[in-house]
């Protein structure tokens, strides 16, 4: 199996107006999104692990990470990423005590991905052809 992309024409917008450079990057061709129900039963096949076992198993992984999270953790998959969350003020302050736990919010949460798993071998990209 491999992962399609082509070549698209892109703007560098990080210089200066005059200087912006115009060049080629590849962008990859999205098939479609799986979710974890479908991932469970793609996981599943073959092995002899049922394939609600695992859905319940990874929405009980899910919970925790949140629940770990919620206590101001981040939590380490070795060998997949980290998880952490990041937040931001709901308005403007000048001064530390102008800000007020109520005022701040989730920004987000990001996922790190670890070494090991960038480093995965098994991809191979393909050109759509003609782009």
């Amino acid at each position: 199996m491999s992962i399609y992309y082509r070549m698209d024409e892109q703007t560098d917008n990080l210089h200066p107006e005059g200087s912006r450079k115009r060049g080629l990057f590849p962008r990859i061709i999205r098939r479609r999104t799986i979710g974890l129900r479908k991932l469970c039963q793609n996981t599943a096949a073959g092995t002899t692990f049922n394939a609600v076992e695992l859905e319940t198993a990874a929405s009980m992984l899910i919970a925790g990470i949140l629940n770990e999270l919620g206590e101001g953790n981040n939590v380490c998959l070795e060998q997949f990423g980290t998880f952490s969350v990041s937040a931001e003020a709901t308005r403007k302050a000048e001064l530390p005590h102008d800000i007020r736990a109520e005022s701040i919010r989730l920004k987000r949460i990001v996922f790190k991905t670890s070494k090991p798993l960038l480093k995965h071998s098994g991809f191979e990209f393909r050109r759509i052809p003609g782009k």
